[in-house]
């Protein structure tokens, strides 16, 4: 079944041809989303993001993505939740990767990312825990690609 998920900076920034174990769950979650017929999801939030952080390897996989078109490119939804009720902490990541939610609101509801920190944000109030349930979140380093190809 053909998916729209949204890749964090994260992930981009991380897929390396090295042998590293991070770089290289990266690189594969990236190479799965190339092979099966996922596509990624792009924002104007999520195309500044990656112009400052693609490494070498996800600058050749975009390049492939957007020859295969691949890329289509969604027009998020303002995100609404009660900002004043969070910690500043929770505030601070939330607002970081905001972005991320509202594509993926609009996609269908997949975030892969390596950062944790966006999760545990929206854990302290039931707004953010109703997000929480919506979206599915792939970790590559600790999903890896099964995750990707059970999609």
């Amino acid at each position: 079944m053909r998916r729209v998920v949204i890749v964090d900076t994260s992930v981009v920034k991380a897929a390396g041809e090295t042998n590293h174990p991070t770089s290289s769950a990266c690189r594969e979650c990236l190479k799965a989303i190339l092979t099966i017929c996922h596509r990624v999801a792009k924002t104007d939030f999520i195309n500044e993001e990656w112009k400052r952080h693609l490494s070498r390897y996800s600058r050749k996989w975009m390049r492939s993505m957007v020859a295969r078109r691949k890329l289509p490119t969604v027009t998020p939804n303002p995100l609404s939740l009660r900002w004043n009720a969070y910690s500043d902490a929770a505030r601070e990541a939330i607002e970081k990767d905001r972005g991320l939610i509202e594509a993926a609101l609009v996609a269908d509801c997949i975030i892969i990312t390596l950062d944790d920190r966006l999760q545990d944000a929206l854990k302290e109030r039931p707004d953010g825990q109703d997000l929480l349930r919506k979206i599915q979140w792939i970790n590559p380093r600790t999903n890896g690609v099964a995750a990707i190809e059970m999609l």
